[in-house]
């Protein structure tokens, strides 16, 4: 059994959103470059954010999450790396005039979050630098052609397992981090014992008793969809076991209108992504030919999924597109507040590699090995060009 660990995905946007930073209004104390500075995020700038992380997680039924002041200081660092080089990457080169110690906090949060870079635009206008908020939005889209096929920036920012979560900005040139991968407490190069790999087993479970999650959820504002947004169904993997003959049926309400999708038809993009982000298969589908009004209702058949107990893998669920949202700060996340937190061990990441390490199961002897940088599944392979709008390894 490979088990399997995200590296980082990324992206590059140009936004087209409502709200702004000015710098003063960012920072407590603002980043430095050459010397190297990280900076203080205000915690009004990070509560807004997590306040639309967890408004979102809300819709999902998923549980909130609290931000930890070691990963905002760790995607603070990111946010600043990534400035410095003007560039996006999960393996970032180290400036020549950056101190290792410095690199190495940054580097951690390159391959171990969302990476973001954009300028917002009004009416044509460039008005200032994407921000936190913008960013969470924007990954939970993930619908452009080098990330529909695993939507693995959403998936991240979905996963019930998601306990905590950092953010970092840095506005000179407007990169934003988002720290969202949790690796198993104490993941090593060492041979793990039983005990510990039926712990990592656990661990690994759903927090929640749901055989399934979705974008959109079952009520969604409609200002998060677009006829260019893909929809997506993540099974939860301690109920279902295969994949291989799924066929999706789509129904609007108020017409009758239908799309289908895998085996059952073709009006629309279709993908199986594998677990190779959060942990967990997913289905993604995205309807040709539609638009979204708020009122719109439509019900979602999937078929051909098998459960582990030899039981029906079919799924159905309905969803509502509703007018305007709720406000995100009235979102908290006392329901994560008082779990209890695993250590995470610190690793020397200054030879991580993006989705080359493995995990080898060791058969007889009962036990399992990690490679340096964690678990991880298959190489996925080169990112796209870096003309497209974002891009990123999808795990």
């Amino acid at each position: 059994m490979r088990l399997k660990k995200f590296a980082a995905v990324l992206f590059l946007f140009i936004l087209l959103s409502s709200s702004s930073y000015a710098s003063d209004s960012v920072y407590i104390t603002a980043p430095t470059f050459a010397p190297y500075s990280a900076g203080t995020v205000r915690r009004e700038v990070l509560n807004e954010a997590l306040n639309e992380l967890n408004y979102i997680r809300s819709l999902i039924g998923v549980p909130s999450v609290v931000l930890n002041d070691d990963y905002n200081n760790r995607a603070q660092h990111g946010a600043v790396l990534l400035d410095a080089l003007n560039g996006l990457s999960h393996t970032p080169a180290k400036p020549r005039d950056m101190s290792e110690s410095f690199y190495k906090v940054a580097y951690d949060a390159a391959s171990h979050g969302n990476l973001s870079m954009g300028q917002k635009f009004i009416n044509g206008v460039m008005s200032g630098n994407m921000s936190p908020v913008q960013s969470v939005i924007q990954c939970m889209d993930d619908s452009d052609s080098s990330n529909i096929s695993r939507v693995g920036h959403r998936r991240w920012l979905m996963n019930p397992r998601m306990k905590k979560v950092g953010f970092g900005i840095s506005t000179r040139r407007g990169y934003a981090v988002t720290y969202v991968i949790e690796e198993f407490p104490g993941s090593s190069s060492r041979v793990l014992s039983q005990q510990e790999y039926q712990q990592y087993l656990n661990w690994k479970k759903w927090p929640i008793s749901r055989e399934y999650i979705t974008w959109p959820a079952s009520s969604t504002p409609v200002e998060y969809f677009n006829k260019s947004t893909a929809w997506s169904v993540t099974p939860n993997s301690d109920v279902f076991s295969q994949f291989n003959s799924v066929s999706v049926r789509l129904t609007r309400k108020r017409d009758g209108k239908t799309w289908n999708f895998g085996r059952s038809g073709n009006n629309g993009y279709f993908s199986i992504a594998d677990n190779s982000v959060a942990y967990d298969q997913c289905i993604i589908f995205r309807p040709d030919n539609i638009d979204y009004q708020a009122g719109d209702s439509f019900t979602v058949e999937v078929s051909g999924l098998t459960r582990k107990n030899g039981g029906s893998g079919n799924i159905s669920y309905s969803v509502t597109f509703t007018a305007g949202r709720t406000n995100a700060s009235s979102v908290t996340p006392a329901a994560a507040a008082n779990r209890t937190q695993p250590k995470q061990t610190k690793k020397n990441n200054s030879t991580r590699k993006q989705n080359t390490s493995t995990k080898k199961n060791t058969g007889n002897n009962s036990s399992t090995r990690w490679g340096n940088t964690g678990w991880s599944d298959q190489n996925t392979g080169e990112p796209p060009s870096n003309n497209s709008r974002y891009w990123g390894g999808g795990k």
